[in-house]
C-alpha cells in the first residue's frame, strides 16, 4: 500500500525502492533490539556444577574432585568428574557417570544421547581415546563391587605412570525390569594414572566410589530389587549366634565359668608396694673340709673339761 501511494503521488520507482529498503532495515533493527534484551544464550548443553552436586564421589582418601562438567540431554544426564592428577601421562583423570532416565520437561528441547550397552568394541575405542599411546591389558578375572560386576584394564605409560581404565553398567536384571518398575541405567567409566600407585591401589577406587545421584521418578531403579530375607530368620531349629572374636563368627559361645578366687595377699601401703625390698645378703659358700680332724682348743668336752681343739688340716697336693 505504501509503495502504490508513493507512485500515485508522482514519486519515481527508484526513489520508492530506496525508501522501502530503509523502512525494512529500520524494522529489522527494532526487532533485533527487542530480541537482544533477553541476554546471551549458550547453544551448548554443557555447564559447570559444584563438587557437592557430583553424581558419584571417590572413596575416602581420594583422589579429590577438581571440577565437574555436566551435559544434559532429553533422555540422560552425563557428568565428567575430573579428579586430581599428578602423573606425567597426557590427559586428565576422570570419573564419567551417565544416568539414563526421565530428566524432566525442561530438557525436551535438547538432543538425545544415543543409548548403547557397554560392549567390548566400545570399551576398546573409549580406552584408546582416554589413554592414547598406552598399551593397556584387559583383565580376565571376574570382579564386582557394591553395584555389581565391572571390568578393568591396566598398563604402563611411556612416562612410567601406572594407568587404569575401568567400566561398569548398572542395570536391573531382565526378570525384574518392567515398563513401570526397576527402569533406568547408570554407566560408569574411570580413567586413572599415577606415578607412585600400583594397579591394586588404583583399583580400590572402583571398589570405594559411591553413587549419590538419582532421578525422582518412582519407577527409576537400576539397582534391581532388594534381595529376599534369609528364610532361616525366625524359624525354629536354626539358632543364630553372635560373633565371638574376629575369627570365629557364628560359633556357640563357651560355657560360663566362675573364675577361681585368687589367694589373699597382705595389705601393703602404696609406698611399700612401689618400693622394692633390698635382697638379703647371702653367706659366702665355704669349701668342703678335706684332711684329718684336729681338736679345737676352745671346744668343751662332755665332762665339762676343755677338749682338744679340732682343726682341719688340708691335705697337701
Amino acid at each position: 500500500m505504501i509503495l502504490n501511494s508513493l507512485i500515485r503521488h508522482g514519486q519515481s520507482l527508484s526513489v520508492v525502492r530506496c525508501m522501502t529498503a530503509a523502512l525494512l532495515l529500520t524494522a529489522a533493527a527494532s526487532l533485533s533490539g527487542c530480541a537482544s534484551r533477553d541476554g546471551i544464550r549458550l547453544p551448548g548443553a554443557a555447564e559447570t556444577v559444584t563438587s557437592d552436586k557430583a553424581f558419584a564421589l571417590p572413596p575416602p582418601g581420594g583422589p579429590s574432585i577438581v571440577n565437574v562438567v555436566q551435559h544434559s540431554f532429553n533422555n540422560a544426564v552425563q557428568q565428567d568428574i575430573y579428579l586430581f592428577t599428578s602423573a606425567a601421562t597426557p590427559g586428565q583423570n576422570e570419573l564419567q557417570v551417565t544416568f539414563f532416565g526421565p530428566v524432566g520437561l525442561d530438557y525436551d528441547n535438547r538432543k538425545g544421547l544415543g543409548y548403547a550397552s557397554v560392549r567390548d568394541s566400545a570399551v576398546n575405542s573409549d580406552m584408546r581415546q582416554a589413554l592414547p599411546g598406552v598399551a593397556m591389558v584387559r583383565s580376565g578375572i571376574y570382579v564386582q563391587n557394591n553395584y555389581g560386576p565391572f571390568g578393568y584394564a591396566t598398563g604402563k605409560s611411556a612416562q612410567g605412570d601406572t594407568c587404569l581404565y575401568a567400566w561398569q553398567q548398572i542395570r536391573s536384571s531382565d526378570n525384574a525390569r518392567s515398563a513401570f518398575l526397576n527402569r533406568g541405567t547408570v554407566q560408569v567409566r574411570l580413567r586413572l594414572c599415577d606415578s607412585r600407585a600400583t594397579p591394586e591401589q588404583l583399583l580400590r577406587v572402583m571398589y570405594g566410589y559411591t553413587i549419590t545421584g538419582t532421578f525422582p521418578a518412582p519407577g527409576w531403579n537400576p539397582y534391581d530389587s532388594a534381595p529376599p530375607v534369609d528364610p532361616s530368620l525366625g524359624r525354629t531349629g536354626n539358632p543364630i549366634y553372635p560373633v565371638i572374636g574376629p575369627n570365629s563368627p557364628g560359633q556357640l559361645p563357651p560355657a560360663y565359668q566362675i573364675p577361681a578366687a585368687a589367694p589373699a595377699s597382705p595389705t601393703r601401703s602404696p609406698a611399700a608396694a612401689r618400693t622394692p625390698r633390698p635382697a638379703a645378703p647371702q653367706p659366702a659358700s665355704l669349701p668342703k673340709p678335706v684332711g684329718p680332724v684336729v681338736p679345737s682348743p676352745t671346744s668343751i668336752g662332755q665332762n665339762g673339761q676343755a677338749a682338744t681343739p679340732t682343726i682341719v688340716v688340708p691335705v697337701p697336693n
